[in-house]
């Protein structure tokens, strides 16, 4: 992993720690699958931009791992931090089932719990963002399609 990607890992890793139950060992920003594809198309065709909602997860969310807990919480960006608001779910990682898909540029992702419920996450992968978003999925579990 490159020094420029161990940082913004650190950086969002360090956000959420003080937050969580048990040591962090990775975490990103991901919005509901679709909805930053759907903002660019509707700003595109002249709308003011779409909101797809496919959880009763906040859009973003900030998603964090760590050995045994996966932790969801809402935030404001705060130029290069991150101001995070609550905690709006927690779940055994033991108990989450992850599928990844890695498109163009953009790595989507679905997050499945024993007890059925789904949550379809996506995070970008231009500009960088690719290693970064392999090393969160990696550290989910995720199996790649």
């Amino acid at each position: 992993m490159d020094k420029k990607t161990q940082k913004q890992m650190a950086i969002m890793v360090d956000a959420l720690q003080p937050h969580c139950d048990e040591e962090i060992i990775a975490a990103i920003t991901c919005s509901h699958a679709g909805s930053i594809s759907s903002v660019l198309v509707s700003k595109f065709m002249g709308g003011a931009g779409g909101g797809t909602k496919t959880s009763n997860l906040p859009n973003p969310v900030f998603i964090a791992v760590g050995a045994n807990t996966i932790y969801a919480f809402q935030y404001a960006p705060r130029g290069f931090k991150f101001k995070i608001k609550k905690e709006v779910a927690r779940w055994p990682k033991d108990e989450v089932s992850v599928v990844a898909e890695q498109t163009g540029t953009m790595a989507n992702f679905v997050m499945t719990t024993v007890s059925g419920d789904s949550y379809a996450l996506e995070i970008p992968t231009v500009m960088g963002g690719k290693e970064l978003a392999d090393l969160f999925l990696q550290a989910l579990g995720a199996s790649q399609e």
